[in-house]
């Protein structure tokens, strides 16, 4: 969503007082509520950013200075990232809730795996943020972005072990589970063992989801338990298997693992993707679309991709 509405954002600056684009985007606006919501961040960020650019002549030479295409260039790259982060660029709490500051953290495309002081196995998806904190009374990660796998250890202790997010707490027993922080919600898939989900504060129901099970949750959302899908954590292994999904969906996976912006037009949005791919090259993964399927990539830049049907 947010993507898209980046791409008004220069479409309309490029199409001056020419009125169909104009029409085209009043219609796109008033689609959905979401649409709305996702243009009025984008102005705040572009508003930040210019803000950001007139307080510091480097950056402001950066973006108004050099070549036409490597403005723009710029503008979309820093204007992704600042609408897909929610990245406050004059705030320490918000440095924080983005995971700037975080204690472990990986870049986009980067996937760890450790072990933490308990034993517990720790796996970190691209693009992610947690803290950890252990002491006498318990284990405790906070994951402010991206996913996260985890394998809790035995500790001898006998200390709960609890997941926080901005959408409610986890308490895992004895598992494997993992946790994604999506736009408006959480989610949580179990594979082994059980984990109680607290929804909101103190007084919200709490639901225990089993092994096999994934549930999306935060406060105010009620959504019934569905199957767990083992192949949504093969990124642990620098994989991504697709099993007759959604085109749409399958390219904002790959484009979690890869910078800037990459997506598709509508009219081929649910086509059906099946196929396992490798992570660590995601040019590759193009370039085997483009092989198999009647499509063109254009890339307005290397940071700035859609996929078309071909013509």
């Amino acid at each position: 969503m947010a993507c898209r509405a980046v791409e008004w954002l220069f479409e309309l600056q490029e199409a001056g007082d020419a009125e169909a684009p104009r029409r085209a985007f009043e219609s796109w606006l008033a689609e959905h509520p979401d649409h709305r919501r996702a243009w009025e961040h984008i102005q705040r960020v572009n508003a930040r950013l210019h803000s950001v650019a007139d307080n510091a002549p480097p950056v402001r030479k950066a973006l108004l200075g050099g070549p036409r295409h490597r403005r723009r260039e710029l503008l979309i790259a820093l204007l992704t990232a600042g609408a897909t982060s929610g990245l406050w660029l004059h705030s320490g709490h918000g440095r924080r809730s983005t995971g700037l500051l975080a204690d472990l953290r990986t870049g986009v495309g980067e996937r760890r795996t450790l072990e933490l002081a308990d034993g517990s196995e720790l796996a970190i998806n691209s693009d992610s943020a947690l803290d950890v904190h252990f002491d006498d009374q318990a284990r405790q990660l906070t994951l402010h972005r991206g996913e996260i796998l985890i394998r809790t250890g035995q500790d001898p202790a006998r200390r709960p072990f609890i997941v926080l997010t901005r959408y409610g707490a986890l308490r895992p027993l004895g598992t494997r589970f993992a946790v994604r922080i999506l736009p408006d919600a959480g989610h949580l898939a179990v594979f082994e063992g059980a984990v109680a989900v607290q929804h909101g504060g103190d007084t919200a129901p709490r639901v225990t989801l089993q092994a096999g099970e994934q549930l999306r949750f935060a406060p105010g959302l009620d959504e019934a338990p569905q199957a767990a899908d083992e192949n949504a954590v093969a990124w642990r292994e620098d994989i991504l298997v697709a099993a007759n999904m959604r085109f749409a969906d399958f390219l904002a996976e790959v484009g979690r693992h890869r910078h800037g912006r990459l997506a598709c037009a509508p009219e081929i949005a649910d086509w059906r993707v099946s196929g396992t791919y490798r992570l660590d090259d995601t040019d590759r993964i193009l370039d085997v679309l483009r092989a198999s399927l009647p499509v063109r990539i254009h890339y307005l830049t290397r940071y700035w991709v859609t996929v078309h049907p071909a013509a």
